[in-house]
Order: C-alpha cells, then structure tokens, then sequence
C-alpha cells in the first residue's frame, strides 16, 4: 500500500493522476474527484493504492501543468508506483526519506 500526495497543481491535474493511478491499481478513492477548496491554504488531496503487482500496459496522460507528489510506503511498493507514474510522464525525483520499514519520495510529473 502507498499513500499518495497531491499539491501544487490544479485540481483536473489532480483528478488525472488519481484517476490514472485508480485505472491500474485498487484504490480507497472510488469515485471521489478533486475540487479547489476554498480558503488561503494550498489544496493537497490523499490517496491509497494497493500497488501488490505491477499494470501489463500503461498508456500517457495529459497534464494542464506540473503535478508534485508525495509517495510514502515500502520501498518495493514506492518504487512499483514510480515505475508506473514514469510510464506515462515525465517523472523528476525531487527527495527521497528512508526510514527502517518505509520510504517517502517526493516527485513531480509533467508531460512526456
């Protein structure tokens, strides 16, 4: 399981990676969509992903703008999930933490 992170992006741009990432692996998102919430605070939405095997085909997905991602989980799972985020955009690594039984990975995703 890998809990994912989204901000500093739009809310279409969020609603696109999650519904991407729910199109590969199971997720307790179901049906939710992103929205702008409103107020002075930066927007962030979370999902959970079950990432127990890896997606046969993966195809593109077009973003209005750049997406930052905070992934956290264990290392095989994190790692599982990049693969795939990096199948379909383009994947910039922006800092990793290691802990003793789970790592966190922040990343951002643009087009390919």
């Amino acid at each position: 399981m890998v809990e994912v992170v989204l901000g500093d992006c739009s809310a279409p741009d969020a609603d696109a990676v999650f519904r991407f990432l729910g199109d590969h692996f199971d997720s307790d998102r179901g049906e939710a969509v992103p929205h702008r919430p409103e107020g002075p605070r930066p927007p962030a939405w979370t999902g959970h992903f079950d990432v127990a095997r890896s997606p046969a085909d993966v195809t593109g997905v077009v973003l209005a703008g750049t997406v930052t991602a905070e992934l956290q989980g264990c290392p095989v799972a994190v790692r599982r999930l990049c693969e795939t985020l990096d199948a379909a955009f383009a994947l910039e690594k922006v800092g990793s933490v290691s802990g003793d039984q789970e790592v966190e990975v922040q990343i951002r995703l643009s087009n390919p």
